[in-house]
């Protein structure tokens, strides 16, 4: 039984598949009693925005529409005084990749229901992509350009070589583990006759 899973579990590993992501990051902005630092950024889809209000006498109110056009608001939150007890003086926002798309955002906040400072937000697609050179080519050392297509049959071989090798180490991992719990029967066989 135990071989049965250990196979299943290195057949497992080697057929995932490998991906290139961004991790959800963190943004933070400090709201000041003058100043919001900073007041610009560029973030990716599916990061999360944190404002903290610092200022100890004062509520801020956020928001913002993603059409700026119809002056319907598709995000408010209120950030309180500063409290270092609690997180009502904070307001998240994540930048849920399904519901924004890259965008420049501008982030009203107001103080005592008057307008007091805009933050600019630019969201970028959260893009997937596999590494490899980019489409073109790129520059070499010394001014030399490599084409896009020059090595395209040695990426092919080289997928090839790397994909035997993972099979190849699976293959001799099976056997270690076999050889080893047979070893390990073995002992135990041995051990029960010597005890009789």
């Amino acid at each position: 039984m135990r071989i049965r899973i250990a196979l299943a579990f290195v057949a497992i590993l080697l057929m995932a598949p490998i991906a290139s992501a961004h991790g959800a990051n963190t943004f933070s902005f400090i709201m000041r009693n003058s100043s919001v630092q900073p007041d610009e950024a560029s973030v990716q889809q599916n990061d999360t925005l944190i404002f903290h209000n610092v200022v100890s006498d004062r509520n801020r109110t956020l928001s913002f529409s993603a059409d700026g056009k119809n002056g319907t608001i598709d995000w408010q939150c209120e950030a309180g005084p500063s409290d270092s007890m609690s997180t009502e003086d904070e307001c998240y926002l994540w930048l849920d990749p399904e519901v924004y798309d890259p965008i420049l955002l501008e982030i009203q906040i107001f103080n005592n229901g008057s307008l007091w400072h805009t933050v600019l937000v630019t969201v970028l697609l959260d893009n997937h992509t596999e590494t490899g050179p980019p489409e073109g080519g790129f520059l070499l050392p010394g001014g030399g350009q490599r084409p896009a297509d020059a090595d395209d049959d040695g990426g092919e071989l080289q997928s090839i070589l790397l994909s035997g090798a993972i099979l190849a180490f699976g293959a001799v991992a099976c056997i270690w583990i076999l050889r080893n719990i047979r070893r390990e029967d073995s002992n135990n066989v041995l051990m029960e006759a010597e005890e009789e």
